[in-house]
């Protein structure tokens, strides 16, 4: 038994958990180990179309982007898309109602759909509270269940559901955002570098180039997934499959955008690590900027690309 790390773990709330176990009973009640993805698409495509009710009252643009075209993921991979999508919706119900949330524990062991399940069902809970703030007393059907079903397909669906929320939340993500979940995936690899633990060994950041863009640091980014990829794949992991080469074309980026893909590596990596044995060591001895920019973030990307090259070549 395993237990993933890169995860935020909080003590769960009795009521909250009640809650979440209403919204299963909503989709038929079934057992946890028996959940399959088609039923955690199924949800996920239910909180899309609830948010688009919430989208049309506020009065906020619809999403017009293409998804991401994604050949083979696992349920960890979703797993902390959802947790992405839950940070979204949870800020978007403190935009409008003061509330604050809690993300749901983290399980311990190999993620599984009735974990992924949990999470979209405590972000549902927060949409639920979003419509009932704005007085919208009516909800979407609830969408027929898809047999065939795979994790790409909810690992696709939760992401654009996300990239949705970016343009109704009046802080939207930020740099800064971004440069903390590089930051842990810097940490692990580092990790995975370090055979003392007294003497952790860490990724040397790149000289400052300025005028850097979202787009920029988008490639980089992409450039880290793939070598992430080819780690696993050498190493008998199953990796995410993204199109690569598509993405890379791409050029209307926002940081929310590079937000998803830096998920996406730490993903990738904090299992890849944690595969490998990596230690413990703290986050790189590296001053954070006070106000961080693109030109930061693509930086410290530059950091974690020579840390994955380093740790490639250091497993050929």
């Amino acid at each position: 038994m395993m237990k993933l790390r890169g995860f935020t773990v909080e003590r769960p709330v009795v009521k909250k958990l009640m809650c979440l176990l209403a919204c299963m009973c909503t989709i038929g009640a079934i057992n946890a180990q028996e959940i399959a993805p088609p039923d955690v698409y199924q949800a996920v495509r239910q909180a899309s179309q609830d948010i688009e009710l919430v989208r049309e009252v506020m009065g906020r643009p619809k999403l017009e982007a293409d998804a991401w075209v994604v050949e083979h993921a696992e349920p960890r991979h979703v797993y902390y898309q959802a947790q992405t999508l839950f940070r979204k919706v949870a800020r978007l119900n403190r935009q409008l109602t003061g509330e604050a949330s809690t993300m749901p524990p983290v399980p311990t062991g190999e993620i599984e759909p009735q974990h992924v399940l949990q999470v979209i069902h405590a972000a549902q809970e927060r949409v639920e509270a979003i419509r009932g703030e704005l007085g919208i007393n009516y909800r979407s059907e609830l969408p027929a269940r898809e047999a065939d079903r795979e994790p790409k397909d909810v690992f696709r669906e939760t992401v654009q559901l996300g990239r949705q929320l970016n343009l109704m939340l009046d802080r939207p993500i930020q740099p800064q955002d971004v440069y903390a979940q590089l930051e842990l995936a810097a940490t692990y690899v580092a990790g995975a570098l370090t055979t003392d633990e007294s003497a952790p060994v860490y990724g040397t950041l790149p000289p400052f180039e300025p005028h850097k863009v979202p787009a920029d640091v988008y490639r980089r980014v992409l450039e880290c997934l793939g070598i992430a990829q080819d780690i696993g794949e050498q190493n008998g992991i199953s990796v995410l499959q993204l199109n690569l080469r598509r993405e890379l074309r791409r050029r209307d980026i926002m940081p929310s955008d590079v937000y998803d893909l830096a998920t996406t590596v730490l993903a990738e990596v904090a299992y890849l690590t944690l595969t490998l044995d990596a230690v413990d060591v703290d986050v790189p001895p590296i001053e954070r900027p006070k106000h961080i920019f693109p030109s930061h973030v693509y930086q410290l990307v530059g950091m974690l690309q020579e840390e994955l090259a380093r740790l490639e070549s250091h497993l050929l």
